[in-house]
């Protein structure tokens, strides 16, 4: 639940340790810890903005959060970091009061960083800089941008939209997030909303900028500007653990997303200022940079950008792994077509990128050891106790439904992971002529499944 609490704005923590464009480190390091200003927040306000590790983010489609680059990649290396590989775990929370609970527990399919960033991180490093922090890519004014696609839906968080329609100056827009809360970098953990108008890019030239000239504009061609705290104490500033935050247009009915937290210039004075600007990453269609159709390839949902791909335009886009199958489409690939997942496949067998058959008859083959073995199509498991268990069977099912399974304890169909917040379940393809139904061990021990 988000309860009403006065919403403070940050930015970000990370990759703000390397001097670039014209700024020192004691500024950097001065700078990254400023947060004043703010307006109430409603319970119900732009529930689409979750709390992620170290980073906020935005729910944008089934199984999509859209985040900045630098919350995810690593920059000694232009590549995504380790700990958002495929596998791993990414936790979100919806939730506004410290300590942040409850979490949900989501398996990385993917996560893509937009590729001029990626581009510019490793000409960054080819040119001798010791990493490429968001100082060092500022410069090139690249889009600090990044989807992280995961294998369960998350249906008690509401998706958002990109709008593809650029931000005209004056808009009324929405800055969110997740940061700091005081002066000292501290406090962090609730969430946070300023309204805010869209500024002139003549804003950028103010005393202490460290953008001037046809900067300025090229600045405006990749982000949003927004005025800071110490252009007027009625606006907000950015802070460590905002980075990633969406910025919306302001809807009372619609979640409306134009822009991701990104950066900020200063005022001449460092050390107690908090930011002049902020800057958001442009997703429109007239940006300087190609995002919106970045976007829409990935799936997410996009509105005013044009055609977005589907799971059946005979086409490899979006999330798929092979065309029209895997990734995010209901169509699982058959066998010899590309995966990147077991729950790619119709055969729940992903080896060396490549569908195979599972090796086994039966569908719970390969995947766990001495199921339970039903026969009818309505079938209900009573409490399944905090063990893991399995279930098979090659009835011809309509439908399931599960419920009970807490955080932390998960239910696989045919090894693909599934939400069991009481709602009636999608079945994948059958696999070997069936279903396996896996529930992991947990504390849990009421929780249940049926069939029918």
């Amino acid at each position: 639940m988000r309860a009403s609490v006065y919403a403070l704005l940050s930015l970000f923590s990370v990759a703000c340790t390397v001097p670039g464009y014209g700024d020192s480190s004691e500024e950097i390091s001065a700078a990254e810890d400023e947060l004043i200003g703010g307006t109430p927040a409603l319970e119900s306000q732009y529930a689409s903005t979750v709390l992620a590790p170290g980073c906020t983010a935005a729910k944008v489609g089934p199984r999509h959060f859209l985040t900045a680059a630098h919350c995810v990649d690593n920059e000694f290396a232009a590549t995504v970091s380790s700990s958002y590989a495929p596998g791993q775990i990414y936790s979100v929370s919806a939730d506004n009061t410290p300590p942040i609970s409850p979490y949900v527990n989501l398996t990385i399919q993917q996560t893509y960083i937009h590729p001029d960033w990626l581009a510019d991180c490793a000409a960054a490093l080819a040119g001798g800089a010791t990493d490429c922090g968001v100082n060092v890519l500022n410069p090139g004014h690249t889009p600090d941008l990044a989807v992280v696609v995961v294998n369960e839906l998350s249906p008690t968080i509401p998706a958002a939209s990109v709008d593809g329609a650029p931000v005209a100056v004056g808009d009324p827009v929405v800055a969110t997030g997740y940061g700091c809360e005081d002066p000292s970098g501290s406090g962090g953990g609730l969430f946070k909303l300023q309204n805010l108008t869209a500024s002139a890019s003549s804003t950028l030239n103010h005393p202490g900028s460290y953008v001037s000239g046809s900067a300025i504009t090229d600045v405006a061609a990749s982000y949003v500007i927004t005025p800071g705290y110490a252009a007027s104490t009625s606006y907000a500033s950015l802070c460590p653990g905002d980075s990633g935050g969406p910025l919306y247009r302001q809807s009372s009915t619609n979640l409306i997303v134009v822009g991701v937290n990104a950066y900020y210039t200063f005022p001449s004075a460092p050390g107690s200022n908090p930011s002049q600007t902020n800057w958001h990453t442009r997703l429109d269609t007239s940006a300087r940079y190609s995002t919106t159709s970045w976007l829409q390839a990935l799936g997410v949902s996009v509105i005013n950008g044009g055609t977005a791909p589907t799971c059946t335009d005979a086409v490899k886009n979006g999330t798929e792994t092979d065309v029209d199958c895997g990734g995010t489409c209901t169509a699982d690939c058959a066998n010899g077509k590309t995966c990147a997942a077991n729950s790619d496949c119709t055969s729940a067998n992903c080896v060396a990128g490549v569908c195979q058959a599972s090796g086994g008859t039966s569908p719970c083959s390969t995947l766990c050891t001495s199921p339970t073995v039903f026969t009818t199509a309505s079938y209900n498991s009573g409490n399944l106790g905090t063990g893991a268990r399995c279930f098979e069977t090659t009835a011809n099912l309509t439908a399931a439904n599960c419920g009970n399974f807490a955080s932390g304890r998960t239910f696989e169909v045919n090894n693909t992971v599934v939400s069991c917040t009481g709602g009636n379940i999608t079945l994948p393809a059958k696999r070997n002529g069936g279903y396996c139904f896996e529930a992991s061990a947990g504390n849990q021990a009421w929780a249940y499944f049926s069939t029918w």
